[in-house]
Order: C-alpha cells, then structure tokens, then sequence
C-alpha cells in the first residue's frame, strides 16, 4: 500500500462539478437570480453602503494625505510594471467569474430565523430565565454505545468545564440532559418527546444519527426548537428553507467521499477499479448516493459493491471475499460501530491470503478513532485512510505543544470518564461548545431566547478550539452547512496513530443548501 507520508493532495485541486448535490446546482441557480433581485431592489442598501465606504476612504486620506504619492515616488514603476507582466489579468478573471464578488457577498448573507411558522411563536421569542436546558439522545447502551457512548461524555465534560470557568450563561448553570436512545429512532423519538414536554429543555443538540434525527426534525421545526448539531454527515441538515432549526456537527459525508476520490485519482490518474462496501441504512445510503454520483467523474467504475445489515455483528468475511475477486484499485468501506474492527481485521486476512491484494482503502470517518485501529491485530489497519475534522488528541507530541488539547485533555480527565478521549469524545467536547457559543451569541443580543440561539447558530462564525487550524464552522441564508473541511490521515502501525495525508481541504460553501 502506497506510503501516505509522501503523498500530497492539493487543496485546490477539484476535479468535475461540486459534489453530488442536486442540492448545490439549485443553489447556484438560486444565487444568479438572487443577485439579480439584489442588483435590482435593494438600492437603498447599496447606496448607503457605497456612501459609507466612501467616508472611510475619505477620512483614510485626510489622516495620511501624502501615503499613496510617497508609495508611487518610492515605487514608481511598481504599478505599471505589474500591468506590463500582467496586461490582461483583472480582465480576465473578470471575464472567468464576473460575479465573483458579488457571490461571495451573497453566500455571506445574515440568515434570519421564521417564527411565523412556529405553532407558538410567543414560546420562540420569550426569554429562558433560570438555568438553560439542553436535551440529548444518544446511545448509552447496546452495541452501538460502544461507539457513540463517549460523544456524551465529551458534551457533559464541556457543560462541567464552562459552568466552573464562566459560571454559566448570563449568570444562570448550563444544564445538560440525556437519555439513552440505543440508536433506535423509535426510542429517540420518544426520548425527545420526554425531553422536551417532560423535561423542558430549550434546545435538543448532539443526537446521534442520521435516522434518529430524522424521526425528531419536522416536530423540532414546528415546535421552534432547536435542533442544534445534529451529530451526521447527513447532507440533510442543510434544508435551510424547510427545516431552519436544524443543523449539523460532522463533515457531510458527500464531502468526504470528495476528498478521498480526488486523492485516490491522483493515485490512478487513468482511471481504477472501484470495491465500495456499507451498512445497509441511513448512514451507509448517504456514502452510496455520493459515490454513485461522483466515482465515475473521478474515472473509477464500481467493479463491487457489498452490504451488511446494520443489526449483523458478524464478520464481513463473504463480502470481502467478493472485494477480493473484484480486484479493486481502491476500496471505500462504510462499516458501523464495531464493524470498522471486523472490516479491517477481513482486510487483513484477506492481504495475507492473496498476495496482489493492495488496494487504497479508506474507512468511513466515524471509524476515526485509535480504539478501533488499535484494537486490529493482524495489520489490516495499516495504511487504511479515513478523514478527520478534528485535532488528534492522542498525538502525544500535540498533547503538550497544542494548548488547546492539553485543556481538553485535563478537563475530560477531571469530569471522571473512563471512555477514551479521542475520536468522538473530542466530537462531543466540541458538539457542547459550539452550543455554547450559540448560547453566548444569543445573550449579547439582549434577549436569550430559542429565536435568537436559531438564528445565532445559522449565522455562526468560529473555530471549535479542537477543529483543526484551517478550518471553521460557518453559515450563512446561502450556506447551510457549518462543517466543510476535512483532513486525509492514515494509521501507521509503525507510529501505533495516524498520520496527515497531504493537508487540510477546506470546502467552505461547496455544498450551498439542501432542498429534498
């Protein structure tokens, strides 16, 4: 398996059409037309603005009148010389994206939450007094939690952590709630139901899976409550007309199918031979409507193309005697919980039974954690790829030289849990302080309300302290999706962690919103 060391992909390199989504070839629509009514209604707006900019320039010029002739007289051919080398270069990046700026100021555009929708618009806009609520479901028992269970435990180390630190939201405790779920909708919904009417908590965040959050989104809407970073890749969480209250935490699993496709095409720039196995719901469904749509624009033909049921904790071992004879160039594996075990344990039975088997393999990212790499013994987890968002926390070099993650790492110790804090501990920690910040956004408006914290998560602007530099969660009424970014790492046996695949790619606005 090619060494991930010496690979590098380059950031800018995007190959075809945007990802997928039907969705982002409607937002693109939607963004012309829209810039065509901005261009032709709002010019109140954009005289003020164009008067204002001129104040600016002209106050800049009366503070230091002789700053733009000194520069010409030390540097007087500088400009000219520039357009010499260069006659025709503003031209023609106008003429290749005349709109460019104009999209950009579009695509930042303030989103602004309906609360005429809402079946008690009074109950979204009053003020939460006393101590705020958030409510979760998760799985806290069952073969999942073996999984998902330490996500909970970051959440509730941040809530601890920010409560001693900062004494809670406008003086009052955050308080965190949550039930077990077992990741079964059906339990999620009526879990949810207890914590809304029972409990009364004022947002839900954190919930797990792309199913569980389904069943919840359209009562969640319509109540005005929010739904905050739903913790999936689902690219549904980017309906921002249908369901603005809902958003989501992970990378969209249509952006990483994007990032390992573009680095597995520069491994085979002539096209490859394309093994694609997934569970058989939800979760996996959304990898497939990617890869389907995307492998061949990338030049690979799905050769195989292999399930297991979500329920199954068996071995894959026929399905990956099915890769095997497919003779795949590149394999992407879609496992579940402990499933990402089994995969790469068959994976490495497999290598020691056919010697020409050696294909790129990349696992799901919700498999991005050292407990399930560590836990193969037979080398099938070496040089397996996945993507991750967030800092590795159990690099030990990062422990003591990333400030941030030595935080982390104490205030997760301190809080008594006995997971692991790596992989989705890390994504809780960060699931809890991104609701917090939504919190805090909320209250410098003067009114602490479900409205306000709406409104201030669909215009979030902040770096997680553990999302990896380069990266940032970002909304806006033209981008419904806060995760875009992503980082290609790999395990080395060698190193017993993962290493970085080339750098950071940031997608920031690629995906635009969702419309089912």
């Amino acid at each position: 398996m090619p060494q991930p060391a010496d690979s590098n992909v380059n950031q800018t390199n995007i190959r075809g059409e945007p990802p997928i989504m039907k969705a982002r070839k409607i937002a693109a629509i939607l963004a012309v037309g829209a810039l065509a009514v901005a261009a032709c209604g709002n010019d109140d707006e954009d005289t003020s603005t164009t008067e204002g900019a001129t104040a600016a320039t002209t106050a800049e010029e009366e503070d230091s009148p002789a700053t733009t002739t000194a520069e010409e007289e030390d540097n007087p051919a500088t400009t000219t010389a520039e357009e010499e080398d260069n006659p025709a270069t503003t031209t023609a990046e106008e003429e290749d994206n005349p709109a460019t700026t104009a999209a950009e100021e579009e695509d930042t555009e303030a989103f602004a939450i309906d609360i005429s929708a809402c079946e008690d618009p009074d109950a979204a806009t009053a003020p939460i007094e006393g101590a705020v609520k958030i409510g979760n479901s998760y799985p806290q028992s069952g073969g999942p939690a073996v999984l998902f269970a330490p996500f909970g435990d970051g959440m509730q180390a941040y809530i601890d952590y920010y409560n001693t630190a900062n004494g809670g939201i406008n003086g009052e405790p955050i308080e965190l709630i949550a039930k077990d779920d077992q990741y079964a909708a059906d339990l999620t919904k009526t879990a949810v139901d207890g914590l809304v009417f029972d409990d009364g908590v004022h947002v839900i965040a954190g919930v797990i899976g792309s199913a569980n959050n389904g069943v919840i989104q359209a009562d969640l809407n319509a109540q005005c409550i929010p739904q905050m970073w739903a913790a999936t890749g689902s690219t549904a969480w980017g309906n921002i007309d249908e369901f603005p209250w809902t958003s989501g935490l992970l990378v969209p699993y249509a952006i990483e199918v994007e990032v390992f496709m573009q680095y597995a095409a520069e491994q085979f720039p002539d096209g490859g031979r394309l093994g694609f196995f997934y569970v058989n719901n939800e979760f996996g469904q959304e990898y497939k409507n990617a890869v389907d749509a995307r492998a061949a624009e990338y030049g690979f033909e799905v050769v195989a193309e292999e399930t297991i049921d979500a329920a199954d904790s068996g071995a894959p071992s026929g399905q990956m005697t099915n890769l095997v004879a497919a003779s795949p160039d590149a394999i992407m594996a879609v496992p579940l919980g402990a499933g990402c075990i089994s995969f790469m344990t068959e994976l490495g039975n497999a290598q020691a039974a056919t010697a020409d088997f050696d294909p790129l393999v990349y696992l799901t990212g919700t498999c991005a954690s050292t407990v399930f790499y560590n836990a193969v013994a037979n080398g099938g987890n070496d040089g397996v790829f996945t993507t991750s968002q967030f800092k590795d926390v159990a690099n030990a070099e990062l422990q003591t030289s990333d400030a941030d993650i030595a935080a982390y790492l104490e205030a997760f110790a301190a809080s008594g849990s006995a997971a692991d804090p790596s992989g989705l501990a890390a994504a809780g920690w960060v699931a809890s302080e991104a609701t917090v910040k939504a919190l805090e956004d909320a209250a410098a408006t003067g009114t602490l309300s479900r409205e306000t914290i709406a409104n201030a998560v669909r215009n979030v602007d902040f770096k997680p302290s553990l999302l990896r530099e380069g990266l940032n969660f970002r909304m806006s009424a033209n981008d419904g999706y806060a995760a875009e970014g992503a980082q290609l790492i790999s395990w080395s046996s060698a190193d017993k962690g993962f290493v970085d695949v080339g750098e950071v790619i940031d997608f920031d606005g690629f995906l635009g919103v969702f419309e089912g």
